[in-house]
């Protein structure tokens, strides 16, 4: 996925842009919503060397999104249908047996756990998913200027 954004500040290796809301924004969750939930902050590995103020093409990596998406909808999806299949094992077969039931339950609560375990570990660690590609040049800056000004901090 590619946005377009401004640099509000930069620190090492690291940029934060400054974008407004696109459609596709609230599935990712990679950026924190500023001024009124009009424009996003993102932190993004600084790899074109933009400056403060540099109008930015920033790239968000889809398979970490198609990835997560997968994790969190699959996961607890496939853990239910193992805790049923092992409870039914567990229990013989019997139709009048609870364990099927209650195993899946289990499995299902246990699954949803340990997504958002991981959905915290990775937030934590992988901060920086979004990447600085390109600085526009100042035509194509002024093409997107309007859209992209940075939001106002603090107040």
């Amino acid at each position: 996925m590619k946005e377009i954004g401004c640099v509000v500040s930069v620190s090492g290796d690291a940029a934060v842009v400054t974008m407004p809301m696109s459609p596709d924004c609230e599935k990712c969750g990679a950026c924190v919503v500023a001024d009124e939930g009009k424009e996003l902050l993102l932190l993004a590995q600084n790899a074109a060397g933009a400056g403060q103020g540099d109008t930015v093409e920033i790239e968000i990596s889809a398979g970490r999104v198609l990835a997560a998406a997968f994790i969190i909808y699959m996961v607890p999806v496939l853990m239910t249908i193992v805790g049923f299949i092992l409870g039914n094992a567990l229990s013989g077969g019997d139709e009048e047996a609870n364990l099927p039931i209650l195993l899946a339950l289990a499995f299902l609560v246990v699954s949803f756990l340990s997504v958002w375990l991981y959905d915290m570990r990775l937030r934590r660690v992988e901060r920086r998913q979004a990447v600085v590609t390109r600085v526009l040049s100042q035509e194509e800056a002024r093409l997107h200027r309007s859209r992209i000004e940075p939001a106002k901090l603090g107040g």
